[in-house]
């Protein structure tokens, strides 16, 4: 009789020890800390947990946005400058999803511009995981998918962005 319920005891701890874990997160875009989108111009950084943004840019004595360079070669009059923007909560899981499905569904564009011009880098942060998707050359960065047309056109609410 102790046999029996020693093998029914090992029994139930095997099958209970083989089942896989269940993914729990069913809005895998929601599961996020910072969201980083990065043109050739500035860069916008959104933490979920902050009710402001940082948007950094630099801009020559015109005022015109310049691509991102070392210090060493930047000009003396240029300004390296910083902005709180601010989002709503609504606005920024939108942006997560967007986002989120830029990086696990990439669009592939065969589009080629010169100078490497079209350049973004979108990003989003877990904590303990970064997912990352770039697109380098391939002109105006908000046409190549439906998603980064739509971060762009969320983004150009609050403040100025370059397409390129």
């Amino acid at each position: 009789m102790s046999g029996i319920k020693l093998l029914l005891l090992s029994l139930i701890l095997c099958t209970s020890c083989s089942k896989k874990q269940k993914n729990t997160v069913r809005e895998p875009y929601r599961n996020w800390g910072t969201l980083e989108i990065k043109t050739r111009y500035q860069t916008l950084t959104i933490s979920k947990f902050s009710d402001s943004a940082e948007y950094y840019y630099i801009t020559d004595s015109k005022g015109e946005f310049k691509t991102f360079t070392e210090p060493k070669y930047q000009a003396e009059n240029d300004k390296q400058e910083k902005k709180k923007i601010f989002f709503t909560k609504a606005e920024k899981d939108s942006l997560s999803k967007y986002i989120y499905e830029s990086v696990t569904q990439p669009k592939f564009t065969n589009v080629l511009a010169t100078d490497y011009v079209g350049n973004v880098v979108l990003k989003l942060d877990t904590g303990n995981m970064n997912l990352v998707c770039e697109y380098y050359s391939v002109g105006d960065w908000t046409t190549v998918s439906e998603n980064t047309k739509k971060i762009y056109d969320l983004i150009s609410k609050k403040i100025k962005i370059s397409k390129q």
